[in-house]
Order: structure tokens, then C-alpha cells, then sequence
């Protein structure tokens, strides 16, 4: 294992492994004792012992209780920071190592809360990067947080957008809008648009609770006091457009499904609203940026999304894109 040997102002020596930082890290990032050992798979009073070794070699307690919970005090604020970057340095030279003698074997983790976006990015990832594995998770917002924020996931893709904040930066990599898909028949595909007042009463088929397009639906629904009849909910996105062609209800999708769906064109009806807009943000952890396996994959990823914004707007002639896709500045 590798040891860290630092030299205090008095002569006196501590030695913490990378592991001791791996776990007081994480005991921070969670804020729970308990939590933390069952994600490590270790006993608690072990971890106990880890972080009191910790203190004792600082001189200086590390954490206050709050409650059932703990939190760092402003000595553990100032060892978290530095400990997180002993840990990202050292995984920096480990990438630098595998790069060097050409063992990229690394896998790449990636949250997100919409199938819309990962399938064809999955496809492209691996054709293009034979030497790496890419790791597809779904999980919430918060999920996908606490994720970047702990390690767990290297990126996320997430609409809404993470909040950037001095521990993780978002980059937006792709704006997109809603159109209401509606079952074959409907009288409401002879109109140009609809509202969502239109839609109010109409039954709806869509994603489950945290996804990106059900997280956009319940948001509207909310604002303006309206309970929708959701008659089905999933995250299959076939599953949800077998739904609409059956009858079920209509579905709300975004531009890009339609792109991939070009046979869907003739039943889609675009929505005449500001809420129609949303934004798929790229976040990871400032930490793992200079990383050069993330550095690789998020310019693959952002290049990917720019790809595809501007084939999706080619796709459509002039008066379409006027009509339908107006200017994002507003």
C-alpha cells in the first residue's frame, strides 16, 4: 500500500494511507458514520477507529455532531480539501501510468436520468474508443449529486442541470424542447400546437418519477395546479411509445426521440409554451477534470451533443425550425 509520510512544524511524523483518506472522505461526503461503513462494507467501529487515528495524528478533532449526524468543523474543512486532491493526484498518475504503457482499459461510470440521450452516445462512445468500458447507471438528481460528489460516478447527464458549486462543474452540452405524441386518430393532430392547458385532461402516458421528462411534466402540472391522469409510467422509451400507438393516452417527447423517430413525425404536435425548453448538463467533479480518461471523455461527449444539435436543426427546412424551434436565446 502506499503510504503518505508528512512532516509536522514540531518534528513530529504521521503516516495515513490512501485508503484512511479514501474512508474520511466519504465519512464527510455522507455526513453519516454508520452510512459510510455500509457503503465501505467495513464494521463501524473499525471506520471509528480509522477517522480517530486520523485526529489523533492531527492533534485536532475533524468533525462536529449534528444530531444522528456528523459534520465537518473548519479543521476538517481545510483536510478534506487537501485530502481530495492527494486522492485525485494519485489517480491522475495512475491514468498517466496506464496511458503511457497503453493500458487503457478504464471504465468510464455515467449517470443519467434520460434514456433519450444515452443510446446512441453509448454506440459512438464505443466505436470510437475501443480501449475503454462505458458504465450507464440510471439515478435521480440527487443521486446523481451525490454521486460526482463522492466518486461513484464519474459524469453525469442530467436535465435539469446540476447546480455547479466549488465542488462540481457543469457544462451545458444540449438544449431541447417537448412535442405532445398523441395516439393515432386524434383530433388534436390537426392542430400546429398545443398547450398545456390543452392537454390537461387528456390521459398521459410518461416516465417515472425521476426522469428528465417526468421532472419537466410534474413541474408544469404543479405551477399551474393541475393533477395529470398518468395512466402509465416507465422508463422504457419504446414501452411508452407502443403505449400511445395502442390508444393508452399521449406522451409528452423530446425533439431529439423525434429525430430518431422520424416515423412518429405525422402524430407529433409541437407545444406552444416556455416550459417546452430544456437543458441537458454534463457535470463532474472539479477534482477528476485534469484526469486525462475524463478530460478525453467529456470533449467526446460535449462534441457528441454539439453533433447532434446541429444535425437535429439541419434536419428541418427553415419554416419548420421558425415554427417550432425558436430562437434558445429566449
Amino acid at each position: 500500500c502506499i503510504i503518505y509520510i508528512i512532516f509536522r512544524p514540531k518534528g513530529w511524523v504521521c503516516s495515513m494511507e490512501l485508503r484512511d483518506l479514501r474512508f474520511f472522505c466519504l465519512t464527510a461526503e455522507l455526513q453519516h458514520v454508520s452510512k459510510t461503513a455500509e457503503k465501505l462494507g467495513i464494521a463501524q467501529p473499525y471506520l471509528t477507529k480509522i477517522i480517530g487515528q486520523i485526529e489523533e495524528e492531527l492533534g485536532t478533532q475533524l468533525f462536529d455532531k449534528v444530531g444522528r449526524q456528523i459534520r465537518l468543523n473548519h479543521y476538517g474543512e481545510v483536510f478534506y480539501i487537501k485530502a481530495k486532491k492527494v486522492l485525485a493526484d494519485m489517480e491522475n498518475l495512475y491514468t498517466e501510468m496506464d496511458y503511457v504503457l497503453e493500458k487503457q482499459n478504464r471504465t468510464i461510470t455515467l449517470m443519467s436520468n434520460t434514456q433519450a440521450y444515452t443510446s446512441g452516445m453509448i454506440v459512438d462512445f464505443q466505436k470510437k474508443n475501443a480501449g475503454y468500458g462505458l458504465k450507464v447507471i440510471y439515478g435521480t438528481y440527487q443521486e446523481m449529486a451525490r454521486a460526482v460528489i463522492t466518486g461513484e460516478a464519474d459524469f453525469a447527464l442530467c436535465d435539469p442541470p446540476i447546480e455547479a458549486d466549488e465542488v462540481i462543474d457543469t457544462q451545458i452540452a444540449f438544449y431541447d424542447t417537448a412535442y405532445a405524441l398523441l395516439p393515432p386518430g386524434h383530433p388534436f393532430l390537426k392542430r400546429k400546437s398545443l398547450s398545456f392547458e390543452d392537454l390537461r385532461d387528456e390521459r398521459l402516458v410518461t416516465a417515472s418519477k425521476g426522469g428528465a421528462m417526468r421532472w419537466h411534466v410534474d413541474s408544469v402540472y404543479e405551477r399551474r395546479k393541475v393533477h395529470p391522469r398518468i395512466v402509465c409510467e416507465t422508463h422504457d422509451l419504446n414501452l411508452i411509445m407502443q403505449a400511445v400507438e395502442s390508444g393508452l393516452g399521449f406522451a409528452y417527447i423530446c425533439y431529439s426521440v423525434l429525430y430518431s423517430h422520424p416515423e412518429i413525425r405525422d402524430r407529433c404536435v409541437a407545444i406552444d409554451s416556455p416550459d417546452r425548453f430544456g437543458r441537458i448538463g454534463l457535470s463532474c467533479n472539479r477534482m477528476a477534470m485534469e484526469n486525462r480518461n475524463c478530460d478525453d471523455f467529456r470533449r467526446f461527449t460535449l462534441d457528441y451533443f454539439k453533433k447532434l444539435q446541429k444535425a437535429i436543426d439541419d434536419t428541418f427546412d427553415d419554416a419548420y425550425k421558425k415554427e417550432f424551434f425558436p430562437s434558445k436565446e429566449g
